[in-house]
């Protein structure tokens, strides 16, 4: 089938850019609100709750208003975590995307871990359980990326890489470009979902660190759907896609 053909071809290019030797020269972020644990042996235990996102968007073609928040509960060691990680989106006050994800990882070489674990789609409704496998690595230039990949019922399969790197004005002001597309191997009409690549996230974040935990940050998003994805969405009367302005604060423990 061409979709499932296509699906293994952006495993495997994932997974052979994430694997690369270059990885190994790449220098990983020191700011402290990155860190897990300052243990180099793989021993000490430690933890961090971050909220990453909890923005109000502005949309520039609309007067929707809109809404997202992502965070994340990490523990154990420098060698192997377990991940609690969770977003969602809004529009006019209501859910109208949410996830959860509970994963197991391992670093497997420097600066690149390998995960395990189950996400259960929220929102749209019906619900979607997946089990996942991912690898996360730093790039050199201090690039982080994340390439997921999940298989779920009767044969559903499902890819998300996002990328994102920070770029340092000073020790307290940041401009963050970040991007996030998602891939699916068949349609999904229920959820409006296409096949092959649906949605693609454009981001782009100015932070001011007022003091330890607390970043607030201005910026602007691209957000767009492609394929029967986008004839989906559009047939529900809904823009395909919308650029928006947006305000909002990072915290982290």
């Amino acid at each position: 089938m061409k979709i499932n053909r296509v699906m293994k071809k952006l495993v495997y290019l994932f997974c052979v850019f994430l694997t690369h030797p270059a990885f190994v020269l790449a220098v990983e972020e020191s700011n402290e609100e990155t860190q897990l644990t300052d243990s180099d042996t793989g021993d000490s235990w430690n933890y961090m709750v971050r909220i990453s996102k909890l923005e109000k968007q502005f949309s520039t073609s609309n007067d929707d208003d809109y809404g997202e928040w992502a965070g994340f509960i990490v523990a154990g060691t420098h060698i192997n975590k377990l991940w609690l990680t969770t977003k969602a989106s809004t529009q006019h006050g209501e859910t109208d995307s949410a996830e959860i994800r509970l994963f197991y990882s391992r670093t497997i070489r420097p600066y690149i871990d390998v995960q395990l674990g189950w996400k259960r789609d929220l929102k749209p409704e019906p619900q979607r359980d997946w089990l996942g496998f991912g690898l996360l690595g730093v790039m050199p230039y201090k690039i982080g990326a994340d390439a997921s990949f999940f298989v779920g019922e009767s044969g559903r399969t499902a890819a998300r890489l996002e990328i994102a790197y920070k770029h340092w004005f000073t020790p307290k002001l940041s401009l963050t470009p970040d991007l996030e597309a998602n891939f699916y191997g068949e349609d999904d009409p229920e959820r409006s979902i296409g096949s092959g690549l649906s949605d693609l996230d454009l981001g782009l974040r100015l932070r001011y660190q007022i003091t330890k935990g607390v970043s607030p940050y201005t910026g602007i998003t691209w957000k767009g759907n492609f394929g029967n994805t986008a004839e989906l969405i559009k047939s529900k009367g809904e823009d395909a896609n919308d650029l928006r302005l947006m305000l909002g604060v990072m915290l982290w423990l």
